[in-house]
């Protein structure tokens, strides 16, 4: 008998996010869907297990170690060296700019000046999975680590360096484990917001 268990990510996902990630049809006439229903039917020229880099050269997806394709993984560094590699997760990011806003006499709208632009803001959503159904305590302690550092800290991989232009340091403003009952303990789920930190003193008061 098989002792291996099959879990669906995608709805816990939607359980403990409230929401889920948009799907990419083949449709490119049909908008982004949020219901992985649709059918494949193109070939794929791409063979299975093929990776694809970035301008940077930085891989966006990998194999897992049961021959599945894992995209958008990343990987978080603390003095050099990478702390733990996350590949159940989901990243967003949000830019800001500072604009000042000046009204005109006698004319509608407004003359705006982009004064400066804010630190990007990630929101990393995804699962630390335990090895052999244990709890994955050490990746749970490795974040809060990475949380609580006053270190410099990087967050790498394929998508998220799309947008580092200048350096991969970034700083954590939260980190939150939400409440899980009834589900499988070695399955962990977790969110994140890391900020861009161009600076190069984070100032702890």
């Amino acid at each position: 008998m098989s002792t291996n268990t099959v879990f669906d990510l995608l709805k816990l996902y939607k359980t403990y996010f409230n929401n889920q990630p948009y799907f990419v049809t083949n449709d490119e006439n049909k908008p982004l869907t949020q219901e992985p229903g649709y059918s494949v039917t193109m070939e794929n020229p791409r063979p299975k297990g093929s990776i694809d880099y970035s301008s940077k050269n930085i891989a966006f997806n990998k194999i897992g170690a049961y021959g599945q394709d894992i995209w958008f993984p990343i990987e978080l560094w603390k003095q050099g060296k990478k702390l733990i590699e996350i590949e159940a997760c989901t990243v967003g990011v949000n830019m800001m700019k500072e604009i000042i806003r000046t009204p005109v006499s006698e004319r509608k709208g407004k003359v705006k000046e982009c004064f400066a632009i804010d630190d990007y803001r990630f929101t990393i959503k995804g699962f630390l999975i335990g090895k052999n159904r244990i709890v994955p305590e050490d990746q749970i302690l490795q974040l809060k680590d990475w949380f609580e550092t006053t270190e410099p800290i990087e967050l790498h991989g394929g998508y998220p360096e799309i947008f580092l232009d200048e350096s991969c340091r970034v700083a954590v403003s939260a980190l939150d484990f939400p409440e899980v009952q009834g589900k499988a303990v070695w399955i962990r789920p977790f969110s994140m917001i890391v900020e861009t930190d161009y600076i190069q003193d984070l100032i702890i008061p």
